[in-house]
């Protein structure tokens, strides 16, 4: 046997063991996203002991550090304008020393840990059951949800790779140049937008508990 056949049928055992491993992989996600179709990890706000919140007036945004740093600042000044907040806008700005602070009571910014956007796979599979491929894609996201076959292509299904996002906040009163306020929060979704609106949402409900003005 030359060594190119020897390399093939390498390869292929290879290829086989991946997919079992994939076929787990999906498998087990599956089942999660039935349970959980989204979710979010949470942790417990630190606030600064007897800081009055109801003095905050008009607050700054800034653009948060990080990959997908202005959709997460973005997504915090479209909920607090909701939330009946003075609003000004300095996405434009990561650095609060660059910030002209002049009528402003506190600055919002942080760091985007984590954003990995939705995706899809498209996997063929053989008669055992196994995933085949000859190459292996890179996974974004954490769960994996069976979307259903590809029409013409037999044995072919696709496969949605949800969405997530990992960000660190916090609040920083101008007068005295404290952290007043500070959380950290994992989103994951189907898709980014969704994970993002809900981190952020998920943000302002452990705000309230502090910031009673809130709506």
């Amino acid at each position: 046997m030359n060594n190119l056949k020897i390399k093939n049928i390498y390869r292929k055992k290879e290829i086989k063991k991946l997919g079992s491993v994939l076929i787990l992989i999906f498998n087990f996600s599956f089942l999660i996203s039935n349970w959980f179709f989204s979710g979010c990890v949470t942790t417990k706000p630190v606030v600064k002991s007897g800081y009055n919140f109801s003095n905050i007036k008009k607050v700054a945004v800034l653009r948060f550090a990080g990959n997908g740093g202005v959709t997460v600042s973005n997504e915090f000044i479209s909920q607090l304008l909701a939330a009946g907040v003075n609003i000004i806008d300095r996405t434009d700005i990561e650095n609060i020393s660059n910030v002209t602070l002049s009528g402003i009571d506190v600055v919002i910014s942080g760091n985007v840990i984590e954003y990995n956007q939705s995706n899809k796979l498209l996997v063929f599979k053989d008669k055992n059951n196994l995933i085949i491929s000859d190459r292996v894609y890179p996974v974004s996201g954490t769960t994996i949800v069976p979307e259903g076959y590809v029409h013409g292509l037999n044995d072919a299904n696709i496969f949605s790779v949800s969405a997530s996002v990992s960000v660190f906040a916090k609040i920083i009163d101008v007068s005295t140049g404290e952290v007043v306020w500070s959380d950290s929060k994992s989103y994951e979704a189907l898709d980014i937008t969704t994970a993002v609106g809900q981190l952020v949402s998920s943000f302002k409900r452990g705000l309230k508990n502090s910031w009673k003005e809130l709506k």
